[in-house]
């Protein structure tokens, strides 16, 4: 029976060798959550600094079959510059390898909303070939007879990345120099490292402030081999991810993730063998674990300021006696009745409350519980005075690349409009807008600047005569 398995595997490797790449890479099904793992230039390109580890046990069942561990760290330095470094450890029956390598990139951005970056990866290969418990079918096996051999060589790899809104298109040369490892076998060659081509496509769709759908391909190629994945992957408040792959001469894979308070995630894998491998395998499995360390921003500080401070007297009257549903009431919101509640001076004060005092989840499209109140009397405004339309316009700062804030602030603009049209106020009466990082009214070079940056600008729009 053992050697019956001996014997799968070797034809499993012949059959998968040249799409795998004999593992120069870490195969993986969960790039998708950690695509640093295939182009260097996705380092730093959240704007944090993300740890991953991932563990991936391919072909179950069946010995000597690839065993791959992947550490790696990426992070933002400054704007525009990124590092990211990397561990693999390997084990492909008779052969280890043990890979160590350093990252970086630059980004750069062009027409506001095209982002392109550019990643380089030098880094250092051990090889190692243990025979021990092979079976042998020729005694004069150079290998078998060499005993344990060991070797290196160096690694080097080039990447681009492109993002324009929720699109994303990269590329990346692996083994930009084709070295070879020379191991002590008379008349051998030594282990080679081919260059070869990976490339991933992805649009992120949004549904609604919830539902996210993303499709993306991923192409691997080498020589005259080549390797297609088709994904969809579904985004549920950017805490639950879950999809469907398809992967060519092998099979599909499911994969579902975890996302705690954007600091922890957790995703899980299985590859479903349907093609050659089938008969042998059950199947493999994927574990991968994350941190996720954001610079936290100005506007903690300030919403926690914001709370200790006391409010002024027309501010509480209205937070104590808002009834967004009973529209008779509102008229006790103001603090001196003899002016008129629903004058334009009135409608004027009402709208700049809530914009002014509007605060969000940090980083998120979540509003602050202490921000209802003031939107509420934007509310009963609105119901009151069928005339005024309103239009609302999301900016952020420049934190974070342009493709994210810009979907951040669309976010942000939609969290309010559903609010009011939640209360009873008409879709049609809400204009939205939004333009990410590319509208400041203040230096993104201070804390104080980015702040005021941050913000959902609104106005009255009054209904033609």
């Amino acid at each position: 029976m053992k050697k019956m398995k001996f014997i799968l595997f070797i034809e499993a490797v012949l059959i998968f060798g040249s799409i795998a790449f004999s593992q120069q890479t870490p195969q993986s099904n969960l790039y998708g959550y950690n695509r640093f793992s295939i182009n260097p230039a996705y380092a730093g390109e959240q704007g944090c600094t993300e740890l991953y580890f991932s563990h991936l046990n391919q072909w179950v069942k069946l010995d000597g079959a690839p065993v791959t561990s992947f550490l790696s760290v990426n992070s933002r330095i400054g704007k525009s510059l990124g590092i990211g470094g990397s561990v693999l450890i390997d084990k492909l029956g008779m052969l280890q390898q043990i890979a160590a390598s350093g990252s970086v990139s630059y980004g750069l951005t062009f027409a506001r909303q095209h982002n392109i970056r550019l990643g380089l990866t030098a880094g250092y290969y051990q090889f190692r070939v243990n025979p021990e418990g092979a079976i042998a079918f020729d005694n004069l096996d150079n290998i078998i007879n060499g005993g344990s051999q060991s070797a290196s060589s160096i690694n080097t790899e080039l990447g681009l990345l492109y993002q324009f809104k929720g699109f994303e298109l990269s590329f990346a040369s692996k083994q930009v120099l084709q070295t070879y490892s020379n191991f002590g076998y008379s008349g051998l060659d030594g282990y080679g490292l081919k260059r070869h081509m990976l490339g991933f496509m992805g649009y992120r769709f949004d549904i609604n402030n919830n539902f996210g759908i993303k499709p993306s391909v991923m192409y691997k190629g080498i020589a005259n081999n080549s390797q297609l994945d088709f994904n969809a992957d579904v985004i549920y408040k950017n805490m639950i991810f879950g999809g469907l792959g398809y992967r060519t001469k092998v099979g599909l894979v499911g994969r579902l993730g975890l996302n705690i308070k954007d600091f922890f995630f957790v995703g899980y894998s299985y590859e479903v063998p349907m093609q050659n491998i089938a008969k042998y395998s059950s199947g493999s499995h994927e574990l991968i674990l994350g941190l996720k360390f954001c610079r936290k921003k100005e506007e903690d500080t300030l919403f926690a300021q914001r709370m200790m401070q006391p409010k002024t007297d027309t501010i509480v009257v209205i937070e104590k006696q808002i009834d967004t549903l009973i529209v008779e009431r509102v008229d006790t919101i103001y603090v001196q009745p003899e002016i008129d509640s629903t004058s334009d001076e009135e409608a004027q004060r009402v709208l700049d409350l809530a914009s002014k005092n509007l605060e969000f989840v940090f980083d998120k499209s979540i509003i602050l519980k202490k921000s209802h109140p003031d939107l509420e009397a934007l509310v009963n405004m609105l119901l009151l005075r069928p005339d005024l339309r309103i239009s609302l316009e999301g900016h952020t700062d420049s934190n974070g690349t342009e493709a994210y804030n810009l979907w951040l602030s669309k976010n942000r603009v939609n969290a309010v409009k559903e609010f009011l049209v939640a209360n009873g106020v008409s879709a049609d009466r809400i204009d939205t807008s939004y333009f990410g990082e590319a509208k400041p009214i203040a230096s993104n070079e201070t804390l104080a600047g980015q702040a005021k940056n941050r913000r959902v600008e609104m106005n009255y729009i009054k209904a033609e005569e």
